[in-house]
Formats: structure tokens, C-alpha cells, sequence
């Protein structure tokens, strides 16, 4: 919206009266075809003035001109105020009082009558849609009032015969082509600069809810309003968890550590990123991905451990130059997990089933900055990386569990 200090035309502030930052996109242009429309009224009445003025010296006839000229003019000052629908209902108030008193000075020959398509289509140009019976009204008026002028046009004979009916009736006719495609086109401009306003939203929702939600949920939600579960048989799934994060809570300011777990998670969000892995929730320090969600993945093992591969990399090489160190377990376990939308409101996309409890457990029986697997995920990445047999070790209630570190 425009303000004191910035260098907008003098145009676009008029437009931008009474414009507002809290108002939506459909206010707004509600407003500006009505400072639009009350300044083509009031450039009408002018004109006629100047025209009557240099033609007649009746001083009825341009003074009346300019009297409504004014009128038109308060629209502006009811916007100002804030006074919306006063202002719409103002314009449409004018214009009709604008007509009359021409057909009353200069008759139906002069051509004004035309004006009343104009007086038909204002309404629904001005009137927001809180208050559409008042457009249905003035719309309405305007119909039965041409109707009206048209049957009684023979009585409808010049107060003040003192102009040439065709120039009265070239100059009405050309000025209302020119209101009505001046209207059109700013319409047209409000409502292109609408669907744009609403088409970049549209791709910031869409952006967050791919930030929260995989592509294929997204698009169930969207066409259906509902997203049905999915069994996947084989996902990988990887947790990590930071060594000492209790601690580090009480030690240090609640900032510090909001500021240092974005900085470490959001790296981690881009590394999911790279390696194909779907980021799926954070729980305090923990950090929860799986790889072979939204389509037939036979690397979904390997990609976990490239991702967790450069997770460690990234702490190690943050930990020098920062004063916090961070120490990272890593657990990975391969298997199959049900996978959908809980809850109606703030949807959450969460898995479920054995497969996630035991990576849970794989990563808590692990060691820091190290790589714990379990033996299913083992067995799909023994020929693509080395590893380290760490026996059966006895995870909490999962009993003995097979595991390897990758070295």
C-alpha cells in the first residue's frame, strides 16, 4: 500500500485510497474500481462543464456539472475514512442523481440514458460480496429505471434546449465507450494481479505441504480430501540422536540451542535432499528418514547409509569451528512399515509397524558417530560397503539383536 515517503504516482494513490495491508485481494480490487469509477465520474462532469461552459451561459447547466463533479469526489473521502460500503453505496447514489439531472437539463435526445448500463454493472464492481443485496438492488434500479426512461422518452423533453442533440449525444456516447473500457480494462488488471497474488500463495502452501508431506499424500489429500494408508515392504529406515542432549538442554539458553539444531536439522533436510532420502519427523534431538516411500527403490539401504555418511561428515567439520559439539548416533534398519495421515486437523504423516521400533533400537545400541545397521540391512548393502560385525547385542525389548557397524 502506498505511504508518505514512497515516490507511487499520483494516479496509483488515488486508485490506492483507502487501501489497507490486512485487506485481501478481492477488497482491494472492490476498492479501486470504486475510486476508479468515482474518478471517471467526476472526469465526466468535468468534462461536461468545460463543454457547457464555453457553449451556453446558463449557469444551471455547467454548475450542475460541477456540483456532481464534487459529489463524486466524497467517494474518495469515504474510502479515506474507511467507510466502505458508504462509499460504493455514495457512487452509485451520484451516479444515478448524475443521470437524472442530465435527462432532466438536456432530455433523452441528449444521449445520457446510455449511461445507465453503466449504472447497471457498477454495482457488482463495487459492492464487496459481504454486501451483494445492496448490488442486486442499485443493479436492479438501474434496469427498471432504463426501462422506464425508454417508455417515457417522448415526455422526456430538454429543460434547457441550449445544445446541438448530436453533440450532446456524440459526446455522452463516446465518454460512457470510454468509462466502460476504461472499467473493463482496470477490472481486468484487479483481477489478473488477483490470480496472480493467489497463484503465488497457492505455490507457498504447496511448498510448505511438500515440506511436511510426501508428493503422493499431497496428491491424495487434494483430489479426495483423504489419503488411505500404504504398506511398503521394503523401506529402509534411519534415526539419529545426539550423545548428551539433556545435558546440553539445562546448560545453555533456549535460543542457542533452537538456533543451533535448526542450522544442524536444516543441513540434514538438504542432505535428505540429495540422496533421495524422505525426511520424516524430528522428536527433540532425534532426527527420523526412510528411503523407498513413494516408488520401488532397490537402493533405499544404500542411500540411507550415503546419508548418514554425510551427516557425520557435516558435525565433524561443524564441531571445529563452533563451540558446541555435537556427538551423533546413527541407527539403520531395513523392512516393511505402514505408512500414513493421522488426525483431522494439523496433519501428520507418520510409520508405523516393528520395522520402526527396532531402527529405533538399532540406533540406541549404537555408538557415537558411528554407523549402527541391523542384519537386514546388512544383507542389502554387504557389497557396497565394509562392515563390521558387532555380534548379537542385546537391545531393550527386542532381545538379542545381530548388528554391524559400517566402517
Amino acid at each position: 500500500m502506498p505511504n508518505k515517503n514512497d515516490k507511487t504516482p499520483i494516479l496509483h494513490r488515488i486508485v490506492d485510497i483507502g487501501a489497507k495491508k490486512q485487506f485481501s485481494s478481492a477488497e482491494i480490487r472492490y476498492l479501486r474500481v470504486t475510486n476508479i469509477t468515482s474518478l471517471l465520474g467526476t472526469v465526466f462532469m468535468a468534462t461536461w462543464m468545460i463543454i457547457a461552459f464555453y457553449l451556453t451561459d446558463n449557469s444551471i447547466v455547467y454548475g450542475s456539472n460541477g456540483l456532481m463533479g464534487l459529489l463524486f469526489l466524497l467517494v474518495w473521502v469515504f474510502n479515506w475514512k474507511g467507510w466502505r460500503v458508504l462509499a460504493a453505496t455514495w457512487l452509485n447514489v451520484s451516479s444515478f442523481i448524475g443521470v437524472l439531472v442530465f435527462l432532466y437539463l438536456l432530455g433523452y435526445s441528449s444521449g445520457v440514458a446510455a449511461v445507465y448500463f453503466i449504472l447497471i454493472i457498477i454495482p457488482y464492481m463495487t459492492f464487496s460480496q459481504k454486501v451483494r443485496k445492496a448490488a442486486h438492488g442499485f443493479s436492479i434500479l438501474a434496469c427498471l429505471s432504463l426501462i422506464v426512461t425508454v417508455i417515457f422518452q417522448s415526455s422526456l423533453s430538454p429543460h434547457f434546449d441550449v445544445m446541438d442533440p448530436y453533440l450532446l449525444q456524440a459526446v455522452n456516447l463516446s465518454i460512457t465507450g470510454f468509462i466502460c473500457l476504461t472499467l473493463i480494462w482496470s477490472l481486468s488488471v484487479q483481477i489478473d494481479r488477483s490470480e496472480e497474488s493467489l497463484m503465488a500463495e497457492q505455490r507457498k502452501s504447496d511448498g510448505l505441504l511438500h515440506n511436511i508431506l510426501p508428493a503422493n499424500v499431497i496428491k491424495d489429500l487434494k483430489e479426495s480430501g483423504k489419503t488411505t494408508p500404504k504398506r511398503h515392504k521394503n523401506v529402509t529406515i534411519l534415526f539419529t540422536d545426539f550423545e548428551g542432549f539433556t545435558e546440553l538442554v539445562a546448560s545453555i539458553p533456549a535460543s542457542t540451542l533452537i538456533n543451533e539444531l535448526n542450522d544442524i536439522f536444516g543441513r540434514f533436510d538438504d542432505i535428505m535432499e540429495e540422496t533421495g532420502v524422505e525426511k520424516i519427523e524430528t522428536i527433540g534431538d532425534a532426527y527420523m528418514a526412510a528411503c523407498g516411500l513413494e516408488e520401488v527403490n532397490t537402493n533405499h539401504a544404500v542411500n540411507c547409509i550415503i546419508a548418514a555418511q554425510k551427516m557425520l561428515s557435516y558435525l565433524e567439520d561443524r564441531n571445529k569451528s563452533h563451540k558446541i559439539v555435537w556427538r551423533m548416533r546413527v541407527g539403520i534398519h531395513s523392512g516393511s512399515i505402514v505408512a500414513g495421515v493421522v488426525g483431522k486437523k494439523k496433519f501428520a504423516y507418520d510409520l508405523f509397524g516393528d520395522t520402526i521400533n527396532t531402527a529405533s533400537r538399532i540406533e540406541s545400541s549404537g555408538e557415537t558417530n558411528k554407523i549402527n545397521i541391523s542384519s537386514s540391512t546388512y544383507e542389502l548393502v554387504k557389497n557396497n560397503f565394509k562392515c563390521l560385525s558387532r555380534g548379537k547385542i542385546f537391545a531393550k525389548g527386542k532381545g538379542e539383536l545381530e548388528m554391524y557397524f559400517v566402517e
